[in-house]
């Protein structure tokens, strides 16, 4: 018999994690993605949800108010700019990240898009399929032997390190929050955005959206950049500012951008950046993989149930601490 109701927003969790909650005595219900704040409640309080696991939607300060049973919100991933925390705390709801759990695969993914940006692999597919044939024409880049600026130095960008490591690439890391013995050996810590961004062929977002970085690419950043370097996002869209990107690409004042994630999901079909050839884009499926549904899914369930059951939180992925501990 469950113990414990939770409420899936977005679809479904991966079988295995289905399992483990049915096994713990958690019943899991789900709604539709993206749901409106009153389609949120309605679904939440049929059920009596104590849990929340967000896979896509928004969990707003007056969905927290109007479902009085809600206890633990666990984020199906890392990214929490979609959570009120600041409302969570004040009602006493836990907010809990699935830590680590798809590092691997969103790494893989910015990996993925930066090979792409540097040989236009979309752009050669689409001519291909409408019957030209570039050979005599086109010419790409090599990332080998290049320099790379990250952003933000957490368990995904440490991840995509050691995918690059093949490359011997230059690294740079702009990180406030990074101790000094915690700078990977053979990279260069770099005091401001400004300097990582003017050194580097490729800049690659890995830190969380918060008020304080929203935009944080905007114009003036862009335009610092080399001329021939490439951009990638597999963090939060809302860390550039797009309509800044689309001019920027438009006018080759970067060589290309590889976008896993956008200011506002989903983008439309009609947004200008899909004019473009120099830009690649996924629908924020970075985490998407069989093996990180998997380890994701399990992630929550097991957090949501220690913190019901037993009361414990695992500090490492308690967001109302990190929050609370960066302002």
């Amino acid at each position: 018999m469950s113990k414990h109701a939770a409420l899936i927003v977005g679809g479904d969790i991966a079988p295995k994690a289905s399992i483990l909650a049915g096994e713990c005595g958690l019943a899991l219900s789900s709604c539709k993605s993206y749901p409106s704040e009153d389609e949120l409640i309605e679904a939440a309080n049929t059920i009596g949800a104590q849990a929340l696991i967000l896979r896509m939607g928004t969990v707003s300060r007056g969905a927290i108010e109007r479902i009085p049973t809600l206890k633990v919100i666990a984020k199906h991933g890392v990214g929490y700019d979609t959570i009120d925390i600041a409302a969570a705390t004040d009602h006493g709801v836990i907010v809990l990240i699935a830590g680590g759990a798809n590092a691997l695969s969103v790494a893989e993914q910015a990996l993925a898009l930066l090979l792409s940006v540097a040989r236009s692999t979309a752009w050669l597919d689409g001519r291909l399929r409408a019957g030209a044939w570039d050979k005599s024409t086109y010419t790409g880049v090599e990332i080998s032997g290049r320099s790379i600026g990250l952003i933000g130095l957490g368990v995904i960008g440490r991840t995509f390190l050691n995918l690059l490591a093949p490359f011997n690439m230059t690294v740079r890391i702009y990180d406030p929050y990074l101790a000094d013995d915690q700078v990977p050996t053979g990279a260069e810590r770099v005091e401001t955005i400004e300097g990582l961004l003017a050194t580097s062929d490729v800049v690659s977002l890995h830190c969380p959206l918060t008020d304080h970085n929203r935009n944080l690419i905007d114009a003036t950043a862009l335009a610092a950049m080399k001329p021939d370097a490439i951009l990638i996002n597999t963090a939060r869209g809302g860390l550039i500012d797009q309509d800044a990107l689309f001019v920027a690409l438009r006018d080759g004042v970067i060589r290309g951008a590889g976008l896993d994630t956008f200011a506002k999901e989903p983008i439309s079909a009609d947004s200008p950046l899909w004019t473009l050839p120099n830009i690649v884009g996924s629908p924020h499926v970075g985490a998407n993989t069989l093996e990180a549904r998997d380890r994701v899914g399990m992630s929550c369930v097991d957090q949501i149930m220690a913190y019901l059951d037993h009361g414990e939180i695992d500090v490492r992925n308690h967001v109302n601490r990190i929050v609370k501990a960066a302002a």
